[in-house]
């Protein structure tokens, strides 16, 4: 028996998201996107973590937060699920990926990645230009959208 690559990003970004390392979280399930680009649950689980407040803001809460977990594991398990459902019907038209496609996908998560270091350093303003660039090749990155909000809440945050 084989493992499966994705499940085993999966289930980390699920442990970095319980320990509430979400930039982490994030740049495993952007790993994991290129291995199966055509998985809209994974597009949903990386917009959902985007989404997550960090444990030091006033929308955290212990309630939410058992709440947030049941939706990550239902996100995980629909998106091993229609990994198997498509797998099995292959010959219905879906390709893989060609190499220009999986490149893009690859830069995008470099420039996530270094938001996210940017963040760490609070070089806020920096954060926001490396996010930007996503928007190149992704104009419409609902992701990106969420990190530009993001880093303007911590930028307010650390003003104070």
């Amino acid at each position: 028996m084989s493992i499966d690559p994705l499940q085993t990003f999966l289930r980390e970004a699920q442990h970095e998201v319980l320990r509430h390392q979400y930039a982490s979280a994030l740049k495993i399930i952007r790993e994991a996107k290129i291995i199966d680009l055509h998985n809209i649950y994974l597009s949903a689980l990386e917009q959902f973590v985007a989404k997550l407040p960090p444990t030091t803001s006033a929308e955290f809460s212990e309630e939410r937060s058992m709440e947030n977990e049941l939706i990550l594991s239902l996100l995980i398990d629909r998106s091993l699920h229609d990994k198997e459902r498509r797998t099995s019907k292959r010959l219905d038209g879906f390709s893989a990926p060609d190499e220009r496609t999986v490149m893009i996908e690859k830069v995008k998560n470099l420039y996530f990645q270094r938001a996210d270091e940017c963040i760490e350093k609070k070089e806020y303003g920096r954060a926001l230009e490396e996010i930007q660039r996503v928007y190149f090749f992704d104009p419409l990155n609902f992701v990106a959208t969420e990190y530009e909000q993001k880093i303007a809440q911590l930028a307010e945050l650390n003003k104070k």
